[in-house]
């Protein structure tokens, strides 16, 4: 037990029964409980379940005894509030006890490590706070209620635990982000924008991305992952006139960033109706298999969202077809269809034209640097 939890637990025991200071008032007048009973009007056994700690001073109850008792009626219900709060706080620092191994079950340290708690609170209470919830219950009931999809490769072991306290914090950045009402028009308007922006020093890109898609409706975020989550992205409805994309940095590199960053956008434009939150894995892989079936079509029609908007697929055949895939090449392709090349490289990767360590001088390299402040 932690100083914080010792120090609540002896103010909870500390606050009498409001009976204690009814009976004060009966013992300084002389009087019996059946004396207060008719000058109050209340009955004998109202007035012994008060005074013995097992009844509750009513709000009528109160006004009577401020006629009687002489002290105002809100002077009993603060009593009566002050005892009913302590004993609620006694009865949740009995549960907190065994909630303990709930809590636990949790990546605490590495949260802590991101800053998604603070420190020096008790495991459980900082926990609830940070969820947003009141028992291990009502986080069961919340995260169920989500209806998240989550697609995922077999070879991940994954905790739900962690992936809602990731969710969590998605949330909690999102809220941060300013943003105009969604426009679907205005999100497809921008996608060459955005697709330009690959081009771009990794330093230098995550501003203009949020600006971009905050203007359309879209917030933005990345956070780190947690252990056992086994997550690269993650779109979602927030409200009706907002959406959000949150990205990791798992895999480090531009390519499988841009790729999982426009695939969340074609969940967003794609699939707004079907479903509102969807949760994936890393798309390096165009042939991960999806654990939910439902989501076989849907995550099949993102990922060529996000390739056929990365490199359109006309061109990519032309270039293919030249069998050339030096830097030089990969380079000059590139200029000439206006995106990076690790995007390039990347996707020469997936389609097995080039081995997984050629090309990789042209990707760009991210660390939480490059997201600060995200």
């Amino acid at each position: 037990m932690d100083s914080e939890q010792q120090a609540t637990a002896l103010q909870a025991t500390a606050v009498p029964h409001p009976g204690e200071v009814v009976a004060d008032y009966i013992e300084f007048n002389g009087w019996s409980q059946s004396d207060l009973a008719r000058r109050a009007g209340l009955t004998p056994k109202t007035i012994s379940e008060i005074c013995n700690g097992k009844g509750p001073i009513s709000a009528p109850t109160a006004l009577a005894f401020e006629k009687v008792l002489q002290r105002p009626a809100h002077f009993w219900l603060n009593l009566q509030r002050q005892f009913d709060e302590a004993q609620a706080r006694q009865t949740e620092f009995a549960k907190s006890a065994q909630w303990k191994t709930w809590a636990r079950k949790f990546p605490l340290k590495e949260m802590r490590k991101f800053r998604f708690l603070p420190e020096g609170k008790s495991e459980v209470e900082t926990l609830l706070h940070f969820l947003g919830v009141s028992s291990p219950d009502s986080w069961n009931a919340v995260w169920s209620a989500s209806d998240v999809a989550y697609r995922q490769t077999r070879k991940f072991t994954t905790s739900v635990e962690a992936i809602s306290a990731w969710v969590r914090e998605t949330e909690l950045a999102a809220a941060e982000v300013q943003t105009a009402d969604f426009s679907e028009q205005l999100l497809r308007s921008s996608i060459e924008e955005l697709r330009g922006l690959t081009r771009t020093k990794a330093d230098k890109i995550m501003e203009p991305i949020q600006s971009i898609c905050a203007s359309a409706g879209v917030a933005v975020v990345w956070v780190p992952e947690l252990p056992h989550c086994g997550i690269s992205g993650c779109a979602r409805w927030v409200s009706d006139k907002k959406a959000l994309v949150a990205l990791t940095l798992r895999y480090k590199t531009d390519d499988q960033m841009w790729f999982t960053f426009f695939h969340e956008l074609g969940h967003i434009l794609l699939h707004r109706k079907k479903r509102s939150f969807v949760l994936d894995n890393a798309a390096g892989d165009l042939s991960d298999q999806v654990v939910d079936p439902e989501m076989q079509k849907y995550e099949g029609e993102a990922n060529s969202f996000a390739a056929d908007t990365l490199i359109p697929p006309m061109a990519l055949g032309e270039f293919v077809r030249k069998k050339s895939f030096t830097n030089e090449d990969i380079h000059n392709f590139s200029e000439e269809i206006g995106v990076g090349p690790g995007i390039v490289v990347g996707r020469l990767q997936r389609e097995r034209l080039l081995a997984r360590h050629q090309g990789n001088t042209l990707k760009q390299t991210l660390n939480w640097q490059f997201a600060e402040g995200a």
